[in-house]
């Protein structure tokens, strides 16, 4: 007891963060509940004429009332001076009921059966086309909130995710963050689309229902509300299994996602290494894997309609036995009995949407907990409340003992420990070592990428973290070892993240990275689109479009990560002449994987498992740092055995 208390607080706030979401929108649901009223009107309208159509039809000789009917009865039982059958066969239905049906009956009833007949049918075509009128505008304006609420949704997931840090995204798939921005916003539609709506309405409709059920026998309903209860009990616990089966399938189509996106995205490499037959097998094992969890979640789902249509089946029987008996008793009128189960189907439509709304809602709910998780994902601080613009770079650049690690648990190990260096203005700085040595993360922890534990990064001795992120990064520029490219033009390419350019600045640009001679040669120009990550390009022809995208930038800190490490012979010098030029006038920080590249280089920073065990000239370090003279010597080795 105590268990489900508790999952109760804590689904509570979901709920609510669910409804929020509508809250924006509440005239349109007024407007959308009001025509449902309507609907609900004239299809409650409909039915009631429904049953005088038969009437009409079959028996309209039949003017007797069943009030005297039951009123001689009552007389005659009376007589006998019994109580106990005066109680069993005393008239079935209310006074109200018997003003209602006798207004409606002057309102239908004329001198013959031929336009009895015909005021019957034009008010149930009339009953029929209003309330489907109030359904169709109810439909349309429900839309068009759902949809609304589906761009406000992904929109703001979008938002979220361009906000947080690295971090996040070393620890979370590109493939999940989909996942969650299209599969499980559309789970949430879902809820808005029917249950959100129908979980306000359909009770309404029953209870209105369940009144003129009791009006017309009082007894009969009884019969309904001993089933009923245990039909909804049935759903509760159905819908409580299903939401945390629906959890399980979420993350699995996630993990599917991820597995199909990463290898389409290194299709070439797959290929290359004839290794389709394991991607095929690994994305087989995750459909697999959703296979099971969504059988099981639908198995439990697609129980709950037999049993509902069961338990109604047995109520249903019940109702006709003793309904039945009421009518050969004369203590119910057979045009009664019969609206009572014209009533009665009518109650089983809403109950079923309700038990497959409690379905809709748990399943929901499980993609909703994944949406609202992301929202509370800790964003980058941008800015802090007295955060300042970061002025024009001067003088230098330093690591004052800074620490810094990816995975924050205590027992963790140092990423980088306690680095402290200084790196002036129009310097080129290199950062070397192993693989894992710390040379990527101590770059990346310039522009603010992640935050560090302890220590400070200044510039011209102020905190970065005192300043706002965008007037830090406006200052730094970057070219990284894989050219990130998006699918646009070529001058949206160049041109990325900057608010005003023109294209005479963007040809130059073009030129002095040496872009401009394939560039012009394309069919469509600076308009030619490029293909997501660039791939109608070469290689070098993608890392000269990222050196010619930093150079409009034009920032004062650049940060190299081996540009050319990648390339062949020919697109190597021309991307490595176009470097030297982004070069000129600018602090410079690169990440050396080639000792090459960096022997005339300013500054070497040489890095060993986080630590700095030499700073210095290539001359100098080949004397003074072991690590830094073993690393040469071992790529020296290796160029002698290749060559």
């Amino acid at each position: 007891m105590k268990k489900d208390m508790s999952q109760k607080k804590k689904e509570l706030p979901l709920y609510i963060k669910v409804i929020s979401l509508v809250k924006p929108y509440w005239v349109h649901f007024t407007i959308s509940i009001l025509l449902s009223f309507g609907y609900i009107f004239f299809n409650s309208f409909s039915m009631w004429i429904s049953v005088d159509f038969i009437q009409e039809l079959f028996n309209p000789a039949s003017v007797t009332s069943v009030e005297e009917n039951n009123t001689e009865k009552t007389v005659s039982e009376e007589s006998q001076g019994n109580p106990l059958n005066h109680i069993l066969n005393a008239s079935e239905t209310s006074s109200l009921y018997k003003k209602m049906n006798r207004s409606v009956k002057k309102l239908i009833i004329q001198d013959n059966q031929i336009d009895t007949l015909k005021v019957v049918c034009i008010f149930i075509f009339v009953s029929f086309l209003i309330k489907n009128i109030f359904s169709y505008s109810r439909r349309v304006l429900i839309n068009w909130v759902e949809l609304n609420l589906v761009v406000y949704l992904r929109n703001r997931i979008h938002q979220v995710l361009v906000r947080l840090p690295l971090r996040y995204f070393d620890t979370h798939r590109t493939g999940e963050c989909a996942s969650i921005t299209f599969n499980d916003v559309q789970a949430l539609q879902n809820i808005i689309n029917q249950s959100l709506y129908r979980i306000l309405m359909d009770p309404i409709q029953i209870l209105i229902i369940v009144i003129v059920l009791v009006l017309i026998s009082w007894k009969l309903s009884i019969i309904m509300f001993l089933v009923v209860p245990v039909s909804g009990l049935l759903i509760v616990k159905i819908g409580q299994s299903i939401r945390r089966k629906s959890r399980r399938v979420y993350q699995q189509v996630a993990n599917a996602y991820s597995v199909f996106q990463e290898t389409i995205g290194s299709i070439r490499i797959v290929k290359a290494f004839s290794n389709e037959q394991k991607e095929n097998a690994k994305f087989d094992n995750a459909n697999r894997r959703y296979f099971t969890f969504q059988y099981k979640a639908n198995r439990l789902s697609y129980l709950t309609s037999p049993l509902n249509e069961t338990l109604g089946a047995l109520m249903l029987g019940m109702l006709l036995w003793v309904g039945g008996r009421m009518v050969y008793s004369l203590s119910m009128g057979a045009e009664d009995f019969i609206r009572y189960l014209v009533f009665l189907f009518t109650i089983f439509q809403p109950m079923k949407e309700l038990s497959a709304i409690n379905n809709q809602m748990q399943a929901g709910m499980a993609a909703a907990e994944r949406i609202f998780n992301t929202f509370d994902e800790i964003p980058e601080v941008y800015e802090k409340p007295d955060a300042k613009t970061l002025p024009a770079f001067q003088d230098h650049i330093k690591f004052d003992n800074v620490c810094f690690k990816y995975n924050q648990d205590a027992d963790a190990s140092w990423v980088l420990d306690h680095i402290t260096l200084e790196i002036k203005k129009g310097e080129m700085v290199a950062f070397v070592g192993h693989s894992g040595a710390g040379k990527t993360t101590a770059v990346d922890l310039v522009p603010r990428f992640y935050e560090i534990n302890s220590g400070r990064i200044q510039i011209d001795g102020l905190d970065t973290r005192e300043y706002t992120l965008e007037s830090l990064r406006q200052q730094i520029g970057i070219v990284t070892q894989e050219p990130i490219l998006f699918n646009e033009t070529i001058r949206s390419n160049i041109g990325y993240g900057l608010k005003e350019f023109n294209d005479d600045q963007i040809i130059q640009a073009a030129k002095a990275a040496h872009a401009w001679e394939f560039i012009s040669k394309m069919e469509h120009g600076l308009d030619s689109e490029i293909g997501e990550r660039g791939v109608m390009l070469s290689g070098g022809q993608k890392q000269r479009l990222s050196i010619a995208r930093a150079i409009l930038k034009n920032t004062p800190i650049l940060i190299l990560d081996e540009a050319t490490s990648s390339l062949d012979t020919e697109s190597e010098k021309l991307v490595q002449d176009a470097i030297e030029r982004l070069m000129e006038n600018r602090t410079v920080l690169a990440i050396a994987h080639r000792l090459s590249t960096i022997i005339h280089a300013d500054k070497i920073v040489v890095l060993e498992r986080g630590r700095v065990v030499g700073i210095g000239k290539h001359a100098e370090l080949l004397k003074s740092c072991p690590a830094y003279k073993t690393l040469y010597e071992m790529q020296y080795r290796n160029q002698d055995r290749n060559d």
